[in-house]
């Protein structure tokens, strides 16, 4: 029955409550010293800023303004027809009566 459908589950999002700050401090370490060797070699250093630093910025306002999300279901629009239907039918007759 395509009236009452369920909603399928959130999808899992696994967000690290702890972090290492040892680790960040030595892999920021790491790509410096990359950087650094590929400007010594002559090579322009690519530009890549850190995706985990905007991971989750922008996916929320394009959840808020999809178009399809604000769509009216089928069978509230059939309901709410058959409502003003049998509602013009007591305006111009004056009664329930069919």
């Amino acid at each position: 029955m395509a009236l009452f459908s369920t909603r399928s589950p959130r999808r899992f999002k696994g967000v690290h409550i702890y972090t290492s700050e040892r680790q960040e401090k030595l892999d920021k370490l790491v790509a410096e010293a990359k950087r650094e060797e590929q400007i010594e070699r002559g090579e322009t250093p690519e530009y890549r800023p850190d995706i985990e630093s905007y991971r989750g910025k922008f996916a929320k306002n394009l959840k808020r303004a999809d178009p399809g999300r604000r769509r009216i279901h089928p069978g509230v629009a059939i309901a709410i027809i058959v409502v003003l239907l049998i509602l013009w039918h007591y305006l111009m007759t004056g009664s329930f009566r069919f």
